[in-house]
C-alpha cells in the first residue's frame, strides 16, 4: 500500500511540475496542423537555391561599402530530419561581381569596384555521418568527399611529375608511373 502511495505522490509531482516551453502553445493535433507542418517543411527543404541576404565586408576598418548587403542564392535548408548534422550544400557554384561604391573615411574619396560573391546554382545534401574517412583521409563538408590530409606531400608529388611520379588518390601517396617495357 505504501509503494502505491508513493508512486501516485510520484505521478502527480512529475505531471505537475511538466510543462510545455513558454514559447510553445499547446494546441490539438489536427489533420489542418498536420497539413501546415508538412507544407512548412516541404517549403524548407534543401532543394533549388534560395535568395538570401549577405553582408558586404570592407577590406579595411576605414571603408564603407554601398550597398552593404545584397540578395544572393544560396543553398539553404533542411536535408532528411532522421540524418543528425546533414548539410544542404553547392553542387554547382558561380562568382558574381556585384558592382560596389568604396568609400573611405579616411581620405574622403570614393572610388567603384566589384565584390566578388558566391552564388550557388545548384544543391545536393549531404550527411558527414555517412562518410567515414579512411587513413590518411579527413572529411571535406564543403564537397562531402575524403580527401588526402597531406596536402603538402600532394603538392611536392605533382611537381615530380616530369619525373615520373604521380599522385595515388585512394592510398594518399606519391608513386612512380608504371611505364609497360
Amino acid at each position: 500500500m505504501a509503494i502505491s502511495l508513493v508512486l501516485v505522490i510520484l505521478l502527480v509531482t512529475v505531471s505537475a511540475t511538466h510543462k510545455h516551453h513558454p514559447r510553445f502553445r499547446k494546441v490539438e493535433c489536427s489533420i489542418e496542423n498536420d497539413s501546415l507542418r508538412h507544407e512548412m517543411v516541404q517549403k524548407s527543404r534543401c532543394g533549388p537555391p534560395k535568395e538570401v541576404f549577405i553582408y558586404l565586408q570592407p577590406q579595411a576598418a576605414h571603408e564603407e561599402v554601398n550597398p552593404g548587403a545584397v540578395w544572393v542564392k544560396r543553398c539553404v535548408g533542411l536535408c532528411d530530419y532522421a540524418t543528425f548534422g546533414s548539410l544542404c550544400i553547392p553542387t554547382k557554384s558561380v562568382m558574381k561581381h556585384i558592382p560596389i561604391r568604396i568609400y573611405n573615411v579616411k581620405t574622403n574619396k570614393e572610388s567603384c569596384s566589384t565584390y566578388p560573391v558566391e552564388e550557388h546554382v545548384s544543391c545536393h545534401c549531404c550527411a558527414p555521418s555517412d562518410k567515414k574517412c579512411g587513413e590518411n583521409h579527413v572529411f571535406n563538408p564543403r564537397k562531402c568527399i575524403c580527401q588526402c590530409s597531406n596536402y603538402e606531400e600532394r603538392r611536392s608529388c605533382i611537381r615530380k611529375r616530369n619525373q615520373n611520379m604521380k599522385w595515388n588518390r585512394a592510398k594518399c601517396a606519391c608513386e612512380p608511373i608504371k611505364t609497360s617495357q
